[in-house]
């Protein structure tokens, strides 16, 4: 039997974006303000949707525990924005000094939900969501002492091949439904990956499909024509019509043994791509019930 396997986008429950050395410059005054710290009261902003802008890499490492600048307009340009408020609870939020940043990264950002981000981000089962990842922020130590056990987990855009951040000048709240969504998406370029943002001619559709071992020993032939219905079926939820209305577009079924699978993997891949072989995208095709798409 075939079954369908949940693929959804890898969200990181913390990002590194520096060394302790890093750490070590700070602490020595290099830096040209102290992280994450802004003016006047230092105070947490505990609110989903707002914006903020860090604009030091050493801010969003594991080793500096708070933010507590004033937030900006999400059209704005910033790098991370809150979509989910965690209270801590058991022995971390007994504590009557804030904990070590190893115990509170160790016991919070796990809290922060994967479920919850994609509802913040407008995605579903059915979106590949690549190229963003999440961060933790806690109480000052200030906070910590006078009661305050709220955790704060943030969204930011960190692309294939940087460890830090990029800022950018649009909500994530609901990004996945716009146009905005396609740089999140995966897509191929004769076989490179790419964002869907960029010229494609392939772009991927949740769930993979797992396959049994009898059915891969019956041979390439036989998964693909298991996998066409459900593929087809898929690709026109993603797309928001049936397959049928889309005459421009077609299905593309990958299964073990093609090049692109891993050789001892038992997944297949459903890609939507344009009919006319020569033709390439510039962005997403999908689309929702409501009709608001990429």
């Amino acid at each position: 039997m075939l079954r369908r396997v949940l693929a959804r986008g890898a969200w990181g429950s913390l990002l590194v974006v520096v060394t302790l050395g890093g750490v070590a410059l700070a602490a020595a005054g290099f830096l040209k303000s102290p992280p994450g710290l802004g003016p006047g009261p230092l105070l947490t902003k505990w609110e989903v949707g707002s914006c903020h802008r860090l604009d030091q890499p050493v801010e969003t490492s594991w080793a500096f525990l708070t933010d507590t600048r004033p937030t900006v307009r999400c059209d704005t340009e910033h790098t991370t924005e809150t979509y989910q408020v965690v209270r801590l609870d058991g022995e971390v939020a007994a504590a009557k000094e804030r904990p070590s940043p190893v115990l509170l990264q160790k016991e919070g950002p796990p809290l922060c939900s994967g479920d919850v981000l994609n509802r913040y981000l407008g995605a579903d089962e059915k979106d590949a969501v690549r190229e963003l990842t999440t961060i933790a922020f806690f109480p000052t130590a200030e906070e910590w002492r006078d009661g305050e056990r709220r955790m704060r987990c943030d969204v930011m855009t960190v692309p294939a091949g940087r460890l830090d951040p990029v800022a950018v000048s649009f909500p994530f709240k609901d990004a996945m439904k716009t146009a905005e969504g396609s740089r999140y998406r995966l897509c191929r370029l004769d076989g490179t990956e790419v964002r869907c943002d960029q010229p494609h001619n392939r772009e991927l559709v949740n769930p993979w499909l797992l396959f049994g071992t009898d059915q891969i020993a019956k041979g390439r032939e036989f998964m693909v024509g298991v996998a066409q219905p459900l593929c087809r079926k898929e690709v026109g939820a993603y797309l928001g019509a049936p397959l049928a209305a889309r005459p421009d577009l077609e299905v593309v079924v990958e299964v073990p043994g093609d090049p692109s699978i891993r050789q001892d993997s038992r997944v297949g891949r459903c890609w939507v791509a344009p009919s006319d072989p020569k033709a390439t995208l510039d962005k997403s095709v999908r689309g929702y019930e409501r009709g608001a798409g990429s």
